[in-house]
């Protein structure tokens, strides 16, 4: 019975769409319960439907996603037309059953059925969105050919799109030239496949290419160009001229893309007035805005966009709450992205793979690890992004161990790694504790063949740059079959991090003959390593040359470098050449001066106040570092002030350089009272606590502290065990501090670094086990530096030890024959030996070398002013009233049983002359000013820049005593605090 005969025996009334399918099927029925009730209907009254009513109800089910009932209908039709098997067939594809719908294709060709343009498009479609079925592809060109649909536009433009996305671009581009016929269709697949590869200036001509032959552009062509345009603000008002041309500037998917690329420049008002003038906006319009705000971290206003969304758009999707993790990352909104996974379980999205890989991702650059593992766990389904994304978090964390672990596990579930899983398990092995590890991961990634791989190559010279093997390094760099420029930054990076400034810059001539261009990258890099001004000035010639004198970063790392090298007239110069200084500038030229030149960082920070430029958190801390190696505690308590007025009081970074400035300015009290409780509190600040305590000589304090940062789960770090391993050296802890010596490695897997050589080579001179010290440098893990000759010299000294003085000084002067301070302690070491003939000698040679001793002084601030003091200095204003001064304190001293210690006058001139030399002292002079210019009841601090003499020291505890007043004097090393005749040092220092 035929479907007319049936309505009409039935009684059913003809309505619209039962005349609608009467005369075309299925194909106009959109509602999918309509359709299965018509279909009903058909099945109860033994309705044979005509292959054309059977194709439109097979396109009608696979529409809706019903694909088995769509095939069940294909099997059960005693006859097909080419109709039907093209119906199925696609219908397959949309499903992403590539096999089945290659299957039917086999058995229709061999049924005798044509090859039209409509499958093949089809099926092309279906290699292209597989992305494995390469092969496929390249037999159905092989067909098109055959079967002569060179010249179908459809088959043509899904060829096009086949070969764009495999990335055969030259492929593509010569089959659209061949192409008799273009569409719109044609010229939109080309330009979106060198979007996808990222070129964005071939989409740019191909589009002017396609005005110029008059083809009208659509909505998706012009989607395509948008996003090419970002840095090209000429060529997108052109494009906005042509898009209301052609009537589609209130278009949907034209807008959202405006908005996408607007957000991707950070030109968010832009992105904002086109949202607000769309007329109508769905699901796409909502997630760019949101994405906009996102990009360009406005965590805020993305909540709030997200907010008005659901108040008035119900249709939200997994991309729309990705879009908003993305923003959550900052320790601030974390407890955001917490929010949005609780959105996620809520709305049914829990499942959803991607979504959950972005949730995954989040917890990842939140530092949330536990949260990020216990999602993994939790999730049903994974992918190699799941695997890779829990390898990344754990790297990014420091927790390289647990990252090999999860890599060794993927293995194990025989899950295939891919690039970027070798890429993320050789950055787990960048820590030199891999050794092991990283050779195994190296041997995997030739028996994966991902040897080849650039990404991994660039991965592999990372690695070994990291584990300071740049030999290593440079071995796979000449290995490699293919070298970008990220590969030539890497490896210049890898030399300048492991402070090699020849092969730094050897690698970058070679690059250079190799005709590789650099970028702003690779100079910054070059710029960083240079430590001598004929290397920095012939790279600032290149840069010149080379055009990058007009880029902002090169330039600030031009200030930074001829800072390091103490040439700050060329830092100015640069400096001066900006036209417009934003504060960036301003901040390279505050870390240019930060090398022993504090005073030149805060004036030139007030400078910057009074520009109007903003400060930022680097900003605040160079000036803070500033104030803290001045000890310049009022103009550290400014800065203070101002990060609340700038709103950085609760960033991390600068709370810690306002902790640190306490520290180092001797206000403990102040340290404590910005720190957070012990549980949250991060590690550095945790070391900035044991180092201020030590400095104080709050020995046994820094001590409890770092018992209580392990007992609390914290792991101690580098710099953790040189605050420690100082304070047991200065506090006369020998047998502890050789015990956190010993644990340091074995209990925390701390490596052994040259600072804790230093400190316990200082820890066993000062304490007279000299011998001791020497066999400890002779067996240490790392080659000794000056810092270690110096420190032994420095014990030397103290002890007077000459042969082994001898020695030290010799190591110094191999590495540094102009090295002052290496004249001036073996000098003491001869005067307190009484070896004036050798004294003598070194003040020659020191004469003849012209190097020139650093002289001693002292400072006081005293309202605002600071008055400075060399020794026997009689320049000050107020000179007679402090030398009178010293002499009314020298004779009550004496009353109290003061007796000069003369061994600390290192000249050959008798008792009486010596004891005279010691009181011209710049500290004393310092001492005598401050009693004069302040009130019997205020303390007093004085700052002097080399170490403290031994009968200064006891000078000072005697006033203090006498003047019943407290009295604070910070040398290089350390504060001591002078109160009722006792020093904080306990007369160990």
């Amino acid at each position: 019975m035929n479907l007319h005969r049936a309505m009409h025996l039935s009684g059913t009334f003809i309505n619209p769409i039962i005349s609608v399918l009467l005369q075309k099927g299925f194909s106009e029925i959109t509602n999918e319960l309509v359709g299965k009730s018509l279909h009903a209907f058909c099945i109860k009254n033994f309705v044979r439907l005509s292959i054309f009513h059977t194709n439109t109800l097979i396109s009608l089910y696979s529409k809706h996603g019903k694909t088995e009932a769509a095939r069940h209908l294909f099997d059960e039709m005693p006859q097909r037309n080419e109709a039907t098997w093209n119906t199925i067939i696609s219908a397959l594809v949309r499903v992403s059953l590539h096999s089945s719908a290659f299957l039917l294709f086999t058995q229709m060709r061999a049924q005798g059925f044509n090859t039209s343009g409509f499958v093949i498009a089809s099926l092309l479609t279906g290699c292209t969105d597989s992305l494995i079925m390469l092969h496929e592809g390249f037999q159905i060109h092989g067909l098109i050919t055959k079967n002569g649909l060179s010249h179908n536009v459809y088959a043509g433009t899904a060829l096009l799109n086949f070969y764009s996305t495999y990335g055969f671009h030259s492929n593509a581009h010569s089959l659209f030239d061949n192409m008799p016929e273009k569409n719109v269709v044609s010229w939109t697949s080309l330009m979106v496949g060198y979007s996808n590869n990222g070129n964005r200036m071939e989409v740019i001509n191909l589009y002017n290419k396609m005005k110029q032959e008059n083809v009208k552009c659509n909505q998706n062509t012009f989607t395509t160009v948008i996003t090419s345009l970002e840095d090209k603000p000429f060529s997108l008002l052109q494009v906005l001229v042509d898009v209301i041309k052609c009537g589609f500037e209130h278009d949907v998917s034209v807008s959202n893309s405006l908005i996408s690329m607007f957000g991707n420049s950070g030109n968010i008002q832009s992105a904002r007035y086109v949202f607000d003038e769309m007329p109508t906006r769905d699901t796409i319009s909502w997630n760019s805005m949101i994405s906009a705000f996102s990009r360009n971290h406005s965590c805020e206003d993305s909540f709030h966009c997200f907010k008005c969304m659901r108040d008035v758009h119900k249709d939200l999707d997994p991309i729309t709450l990705s879009a908003l993790l993305s923003v959550c990352v900052s320790m601030e909104n974390i407890l955001y992205g917490a929010a949005v996974h609780g959105l996620v379980q809520k709305l049914g999205f829990g499942l959803n793979l991607p979504l959950c890989n972005t949730l995954l991702c989040f917890y990842s650059e939140s530092g949330k690890l536990n949260d990020m593992v216990k999602l993994f766990e939790e999730m049903d389904n994974k992918d190699s992004i799941s695997w890779n994304t829990l390898i990344s978090g754990y790297t990014q964390e420091g927790e390289s161990f647990n990252a090999f672990k999860v890599f060794v596990k993927m293995l194990q579930r025989q899950i295939t790694p891919n690039h970027v899983t070798f890429a993320s398990a050789l950055s787990a092995c960048s820590n030199r504790k891999f050794l092991k590890e990283a050779r195994i991961v190296h041997a995997l990634v030739f028996i994966s063949g991902f040897h080849k791989n650039l990404i991994v190559g660039n991965a592999l010279v990372t690695m070994y740059g990291k584990q300071k093997k740049m030999w290593k390094a440079k071995k796979v760099f000449k290995r490699m079959p293919e070298k970008d420029l990220v590969t030539w930054n890497t490896l210049i990076g890898g030399y300048a991090e492991c402070e090699e400034p020849n092969e730094t810059i050897e690698v970058f001539n070679f690059m250079r003959k190799e005709k590789e261009p650099a970028n702003y990258i690779t100079l910054i890099q070059v710029l960083s390593s240079c430590v001598t001004q004929n290397h920095g000035k012939m790279l600032h010639g290149y840069v010149i040359i080379s055009g990058f004198d007009s880029d902002d970063y090169v330039k600030n790392s031009l200030i930074t470098m001829y800072g390091k090298c103490n040439d700050l007239d060329s830092s100015t110069r640069v400096f001066d050449q900006f036209v417009n200084k934003d504060y960036v500038s301003w901040n390279a030229m505050l870390a240019a001066n930060a090398h022993n030149h504090g005073e030149e960082v805060l004036k030139r920070f007030n400078e910057m106040k009074k520009t109007g430029i903003r400060l930022d958190h680097f900003t605040l801390s160079s000036a803070l570092s500033a104030a803290s190696n001045l000890s310049a505690l009022e103009e550290g308590q400014q800065i203070h002030g101002l990060t609340f007025k700038h709103g950085f009081d609760s960033n991390q970074y600068v709370t810690t350089a306002i902790t640190d400035m306490y520290g180092k300015c001797g206000e403990i009290n102040d340290v404590t009272k910005m720190l957070p409780e012990g549980r949250i509190r991060p590690l550095v600040l945790w070391n900035i606590l044991i180092s201020s305590y030590a400095r104080q000589g709050l020995f046994l304090e820094a001590i409890e502290a770092f018992h209580e940062m392990v007992k609390l789960g914290f792991k101690p770090d580098h710099v953790t065990f040189v605050s420690l391993l100082s304070a047991c050296s200065h506090g006369g802890l020998v047998d502890e501090g050789l015990e956190y010596y010993s644990i340091m490695t074995k209990k925390f897997g701390v490596d052994v670094g040259i600072e804790h050589c230093v400190c316990i080579i200082d820890l066993l001179g000062r304490s007279g086990k000299l011998l001791e010290a020497e066999s400890f440098i002779k067996k240490m893990p790392v080659p000794p530096n000056e810092f270690v000759w110096r420190s032994l010299l420095a014990a030397c000294r103290i002890h007077g030890n000459l042969e082994l003085g001898k020695q030290a000084v010799k190591h110094l002067l191999e590495s540094n024959p102009l090295d002052d301070s290496a004249f001036v302690l073996y000098s003491n070491v001869c005067a307190s030996t009484k070896k004036w003939e050798y004294v003598q000698d070194i003040r020659s040679e020191m004469e003849f070398s012209n190097v020139k001793k650093k002289p001693a002084c002292s400072w006081i601030k005293i309202k605002r002013n600071v008055s400075s003091f060399a020794i026997g200095d009689k320049s000050h204003p107020n000179s007679d009233k402090i030398y009178a001064k010293l002499y009314e304190i020298r004779k009550m001293i004496k009353e109290s049983g003061y007796v000069a210690d003369t061994m600390f006058s290192l000249q050959d001139i008798d008792e009486e002359q010596k004891e005279d030399h010691l009181w011209k002292h710049s500290e004393r002079l310092a001492l005598a000013y401050g009693l004069i210019c302040t009130s019997d009841s205020s303390d007093l601090q004085i700052f002097k820049n080399l170490r403290v003499c031994g009968d200064c020291h006891e000078v000072f505890k005697f006033v203090s005593a006498i003047v019943k007043r407290k009295i604070v004097l910070r040398d290089p090393f350390r504060f001591h605090h002078f109160r009722d005749g006792k020093c904080s040092c306990g007369d160990y220092w």
